[in-house]
């Protein structure tokens, strides 16, 4: 009977501990073990040994956690397929890359923009031609846009361009503030044109999913995002994400500060209603399986037609979220696990179980 639980990580990236480790998954690990009685082990993926983990996990694993950011692999494509794999031999996969793709990708923004969890002039540019087409006149009537990479993490790939009284453009990447400035329209447009990347014919997962999501720039983003963190569809806290000042990124890597509130907080039941109502939209794109382990939905506040607070979501993020500042959660994740143990017998203090 397989009955291991599995966290896979890699071996880089800037979210290790002092023993290689993401902080948060030595927590989480320990308790599964108590709600569970399961065996528990964390792996490493390597692509160049991929076929071994994968007979490895094959025979041992009843359920492995991905707690991968998929910026720290080269291929992360292939990391997908290989997660597809396991999850066909009847393990239980969190998240499964079906659900990944569609949710943590930005284009499930214009995916949604006619729900109320979307903005209407949201626009997705998987083409070129179509940025090229399009973008100048929408930057012309607006003044000010936003724009996504369709793949990035901690704010890497997302531009605020702003059209100036001079007619030059003015780029700021949120993951450092850094700020570029073009004579024109034109300058600013042909310049842009490197960052969309070309379609990989062989990708399996990745494949239709380069290119830009357009948003409306919301100016209450000074006031922070709002984050609704998810164990699968269960709200368990709300997070207020305030960035730095002068900055329109709210992540920890710009320097924003992050402020933890319980769901039954009577200020948070708005966002948290629109969030467990708009599990309904997002159900489809799951393709099937469950919703993610560990996932969030952040939002920025707007005003609607009657001058009250509304909630746009910005994005969701569920192939890697973190909770090292808060290994409390680590519980809450667990719970998923939970079986129900009965104690058989006790023999020189020895303990055998089993679930009923």
């Amino acid at each position: 009977m397989k009955d291991k639980i599995f966290i896979i990580e890699c071996s880089v990236g800037s979210d290790k501990g002092f023993d290689g480790f993401r902080a948060d998954t030595k927590p989480i690990l320990n308790e599964i073990q108590k709600v569970g009685a399961y065996e528990t082990e964390i792996v490493f993926y390597n692509s160049q040994k991929k076929e071994l983990l994968f007979e490895y996990l094959k025979k041992q694993a009843y359920a492995v956690i991905s707690r991968i950011n998929p910026g720290n692999l080269k291929e992360v494509d292939e990391y997908f397929q290989f997660l597809n794999n396991l999850s066909k031999e009847n393990i239980e996969v969190y998240t499964h890359p079906n659900v990944m793709i569609n949710l943590d990708f930005k284009d499930i923004l214009y995916k949604l923009k006619d729900t109320s969890l979307g903005e209407k002039s949201t626009k997705f540019y998987q083409k070129v031609e179509d940025f090229h087409r399009d973008f100048p006149t929408v930057l012309k009537e607006e003044k000010i846009r936003v724009l996504k990479t369709n793949y990035g993490s901690t704010g890497q790939g997302i531009y605020l361009v702003r059209l100036n009284s001079d007619n030059s453009v003015t780029l700021t990447e949120a993951v450092n503030n850094e700020k570029e400035k073009f004579s024109s329209i034109e300058d600013f447009m042909t310049d842009f044109t490197w960052k969309f990347e070309e379609n990989d014919e062989n990708a399996v997962y990745f494949r239709n999913k380069k290119g830009f999501v357009s948003c409306k720039y919301l100016n209450r983003i000074s006031e922070g995002e709002i984050r609704v963190l998810f164990v699968k569809n269960r709200p368990i806290c709300v997070v207020h994400k305030k960035p730095k000042n002068g900055e329109f990124s709210a992540t920890l890597f710009s320097g924003a500060q992050y402020i933890y509130e319980s769901v039954e907080n009577p200020k948070n039941k708005d966002v948290v209603d629109l969030s467990v109502k708009g599990l309904k939209k997002l159900k489809k794109y799951c393709e099937g399986h469950e919703f993610p382990l560990l996932w969030t939905m952040d939002y920025i506040l707007d005003y609607d037609e009657n001058g009250k607070d509304s909630y746009i979501l910005s994005e969701i993020n569920c192939s890697c979220v973190g909770i090292t500042t808060h290994l409390e959660y680590a519980k809450e994740v667990a719970s998923v696990f939970k079986r129900d143990l009965i104690i058989n017998n006790i023999n020189d203090g020895l303990i055998s179980y089993s679930v009923s």
